[in-house]
């Protein structure tokens, strides 16, 4: 909405409402509104009736966005592998039910999400994916968890999700008189999924008490995604235009910038949470209890300041005494407040051992402070994150100075005179008559109070704007294929706010948390290796190291705080992913072993924390990575193995979880792929193929997402080249051709990333290899010529990517052997004295980089053979002499590379074929 426009909308919709509907449409074509106005009045109008039914829910109302009871005779269905046991809620789109999977493979119970038949339209069922996309993109301890998703028999979409059998926050909260401590930190791990939705680009935007339930066990679980914001194109101009059409929010919860129909971004949701919380500890709502009176909550949130909530626990105090529904009991667990209580009378009225009842003056100043902050009506005004929301209330805990403060006189003053334009002005006429002397001494004090405000103004927009090209841009740069453009437009833009915001940062830390984060992302724009990236390699790890200083200075400050440590391992691990992508493995050792050091630290202190242990089986999946590359295999099988018991045990305790069990099939992949290295042939392929089986399963529940479809094509590429080890050529070539039709696919849907055009010059080189070792040696070097070419346009790009130059001369040397194939010896020895100056570049770069060392001595080999092979038609002696100096050499290295324990089993049988034929040259020479 635009802003102008409120004044005359709030008007015309106060008529309105008293007027019956069927008289609306006339009423409003008689004022002659404009377009705009007339849309934004409908609008509002539209969510009158829905109000108090759609808002006011039990604890099981977290999808009344798409519930509805006319389906009664539901019970007893089946719905895929589930069978609907009972109805938990209904509305006008459909409904949710309580099922339990039938299929005999394991118990347990889920809240299946329906849509009406009348409903299943193309805009709704969009609405649905995108629900399902969300909740897949969440895998958080505190998240309600996608566990299926499909369409009935009938195209009918459903959601599967996990059933939370808990009590609303609030509820839960007043019925087992938890204390201020307990409910304060309680409310900072819903912070912490909040947070974590933010960090995975997704805004809730219904967040209420009746959508975070509370398990018997403490444990809160935020559930329904079903109106969130995740900020791509596609859902903006689709799902969301209908979301906005249904009206759905719930006004006592809802931003002013929400019911305003203004952009919301994260900060919309740092005010719902400031409701919730406000409701924590007065046990009201700022502005009322009913969802009934639509224009009254309207009136009230968006021009009224809410009483500070000590103020309400008073008023109500004074009203009715203690309320029942009130949070008025502190327990046990508040042992630092009731010490304080017991000196200070102000804080509380001790009761008896261990117990006093909260009194208003209990969480006057510092919380109220905190609360009022979250609900300021400017979204720049409030705190910048969820997370420093949450730091600030941690703060408070430790009894140190909190962030927030109450508004000012000035600010007071200027919301009035706004809102009062009229009587103002007149009483300016009268005070400047009266006052002319004082206005003189105070004018320049009014200059530097408005300077400091333009400058405080300034700055937040900045930081807004900064939020908003990572956080409404930043969808793209996930697994939306075709985006790239879009992600270079986010890197230059981002980094021109981020490094104006960065110097003002220094005592401001949720700032510096959410800058942390922002540096992260646009690294992973920039370069991460495992995501779509526009190869920036320089550029991602400068980001990284500006998000690794900011959080590692933060953790030494507060090193209890378990999920920053989180956030430092996992800028340690993508800055060793791209050192190790780059050859430099040296440096990747010291970030992986960081990374891990902290991750085995988290998992220590919370052994059952589920993510925690994914990401530690992460972390060891991409350490194994490095021996590897260095040839020592038993050590990278070594690490592999550990992340599958973790992940086995993971993926036991929620079988349903596609994410682990994809990173549970793909490290079967790497532990196989580590073994045929090994030269343990037979066993590689079994694991290969178990991985790769398990990946197909994946991906036909997963059809659409970019990850799983590259684990996939990665999974036929290395099954592919264990056939062609024990010269299975033709299964070989089936299936490197199926890892190439993915790559394609992928690279057709974005063109410009970095990874999916190597992917595919990867592909076709693979082919090649495997049809010439099937003695098709013309339609290999057909494929090698694309994959020469590609890689040679991506190699331009980063004259200094060691990986870049690796996979070039590693065509090359392809390119020589498939010559070699055909006989044509002098084509074959150009290619290979071409591929010893691309080695010998990548070399030059880091020459502990085991490929390189290993592909460049087969080449030395190779050039040796085509040399032999020419002798017989010109210059014999010549051609044997080079040919025996060739040898020579790669017989040297293959020696000293087993003597260095970098030789695998499969390459020892080479070190006696060069000894046979150095000594064969030798006696033709003599």
């Amino acid at each position: 909405m635009n802003t102008d426009n409120w004044p005359r909308v709030k008007e015309v919709l106060h008529e309105a409402l008293e007027i019956e509907p069927a008289d609306r449409p006339r009423f409003l074509n008689e004022l002659g509104l404009s377009p705009e106005i007339r849309s934004e009045v409908e609008s509002l109008l539209s969510m009158e009736h829905g109000a108090a039914a759609m808002m006011d829910g039990s604890a099981v109302e977290f999808s009344k966005d798409f519930i509805d009871g006319a389906d009664g005779g539901m019970v007893g269905k089946r719905i895929g592998a589930y069978r609907i046991n009972g109805e938990l809620g209904h509305g006008g789109m459909g409904a949710v039910y309580l099922a339990e999977r039938a299929d005999g493979k394991f118990e347990q119970k889920v809240a299946l999400k329906l849509l009406r038949r009348e409903m299943n339209t193309g805009a709704l069922r969009r609405h649905f994916e995108q629900e399902r996309e969300i909740l897949a993109s969440l895998d958080h301890p505190n998240i309600a968890r996608l566990l299926n998703a499909g369409t009935t028999d009938e195209g009918i979409p459903f959601i599967a999700m996990e059933f939370v059998d808990g009590l609303p926050i609030d509820e839960y909260s007043n019925v087992n008189e938890i204390g201020l401590k307990a409910r304060l930190e309680l409310f900072r791990v819903v912070c912490s999924a909040v947070e974590f939705a933010h960090r995975n680009l997704v805004v809730h935007r219904d967040l209420k008490p009746s959508n975070i339930l509370v398990t018997n066990d403490g444990i809160p679980k935020l559930l329904d995604f079903g109106i969130s914001k995740i900020l791509s194109k596609e859902f903006d101009s689709a799902a969301s235009a209908t979301i906005t059409r249904m009206g759905v929010m719930t006004p006592s919860y809802a931003s002013p910038e929400q019911l305003k129909r203004s952009s919301v971004t994260t900060l919309s949701d740092v005010y719902s949470l400031g409701v919730i919380l406000y409701e924590l500890l007065s046990g009201n709502r700022p502005f009322g209890s009913s969802e009934s009176d639509i224009r009254e909550i309207y009136n009230a949130v968006l021009e009224n300041d809410p009483v500070p909530p000590s103020d309400m626990l008073a008023m109500k105090t004074r009203q009715f005494g203690m309320l029942a529904s009130a949070p008025t009991v502190v327990r046990p667990d508040d042992a630092g407040l009731v010490d304080q209580a017991r000196t200070n009378p102000g804080l509380g009225r001790h009761t008896g051992p261990g117990r006093f009842v909260l009194s208003s003056n209990t969480i006057r100043g510092d919380l109220d402070n905190i609360v009022l902050k979250a609900l300021r009506k400017e979204p720049e005004r409030r705190y910048g994150s969820v997370a420093s929301f949450s730091e600030d209330i941690e703060r408070y805990l430790k009894g140190l100075p909190v962030n927030a403060r109450p508004n000012t006189l000035s600010y007071r003053a200027t919301k009035f005179v706004a809102r009062n334009r009229l009587r103002v002005g007149g009483a300016a006429i009268l005070t400047t008559a009266m006052a002319g002397g004082v206005a003189a001494t105070v004018w320049q004090g009014r200059i530097a109070t408005a300077e400091k405000a333009k400058a405080e103004r300034r700055f937040n927009d900045v930081r807004s704007l900064a939020n908003s090209f990572l956080f409404e841009f930043g969808p793209m740069i996930e697994n939306i294929p075709g985006t790239t453009a879009a992600q270079e437009l986010l890197v230059k833009r981002a980094l021109e706010y981020l490094d104006r915001l960065a110097s003002e940062s220094e005592n401001d830390p949720g700032l510096q948390r959410e800058l942390a984060s922002a540096y992260e992302k646009v690294g992973d724009v920039q370069g991460n290796p495992y995501s779509p990236n526009i190869g920036d390699v320089k550029g991602a790890l400068l980001s990284y190291e500006k998000s690794r200083s900011i959080r590692a200075s933060m953790f030494e400050r507060t090193p209890e705080d378990l999920q920053l440590a989180g956030e430092l391992a996992t800028i340690h691990k993508l800055i060793a992913d791209v050192d190790s992508h780059g050859g430099d493995y040296d440096k990747a050792v010291g970030n992986y072993d960081k990374a891990l050091e902290i991750r085995e630290m988290i998992v220590a202190r919370s052994p059952q924390d589920f993510a925690a242990r994914a990401k530690l089986a992460e972390v060891l999946r991409s350490r194994g990575l490095i021996p590897f590359f260095e040839g020592d295999n038993k050590k990278a099988i070594e690490y592999y193995s550990r992340a599958r018991d973790i992940l086995e045990v993971l993926h036991r305790e929620d079988p349903a979880n596609l994410a682990i069990e994809h990173e549970f099939a793909f490290i079967f992949v790497s532990i196989g792929e580590a073994q045929g290295w090994d030269g343990e042939l037979k066993l590689a392929g079994e694991n290969l193929q178990k991985g790769l089986d398990m990946l197909l399963s994946v991906a036909g529940r997963a059809p659409d997402d970019r990850k799983v479809n590259r684990s996939l094509m990665l999974a036929y590429n290395k099954r592919a080249e264990n056939h062609v080890d024990v010269e299975e050529f033709r299964k070989g070539v089936e299936l490197y051709s199926k890892g190439v039709e993915i790559a394609e696919r992928l690279y057709r849907a974005d063109q410009k990333s970095f990874q999916a055009k190597r992917d595919v010059a990867m592909g076709y080189k693979k082919l090649a290899q495997a049809l010439d070792s099937a003695g098709e040696s013309k339609r290999s070097l057909e494929m090698l010529t694309r994959s020469m070419n590609t890689f040679n346009e991506l190699s331009s790009a980063d004259t200094n990517n060691a990986e870049a130059l690796y996979d070039v001369a590693n065509t090359r040397f392809s390119v020589g052997e498939t010559y070699l194939s055909l006989k044509d010896f002098d084509s074959a020895l150009e290619a290979f004295r071409t591929a010893n100056d691309e080695f010998g570049k990548v070399l030059s770069i880091n020459p502990e980089n085991i490929y390189a060392v290993r592909m460049s001595t087969f080449n030395l080999e190779r050039m040796g053979r085509a040399y032999q092979a020419l002798a017989a038609k010109r210059d014999r002696t010549a051609m044997l002499n080079n040919a025996l100096e060739n040898f020579r050499a790669a017989h040297a290295n293959l020696n000293k590379m087993k003597a260095d324990g970098n030789l695998g089993d499969i390459d020892l049988p080479a070190i006696a074929e060069t000894e046979g034929k150095i000594k064969a040259i030798e006696s033709l020479l003599r």
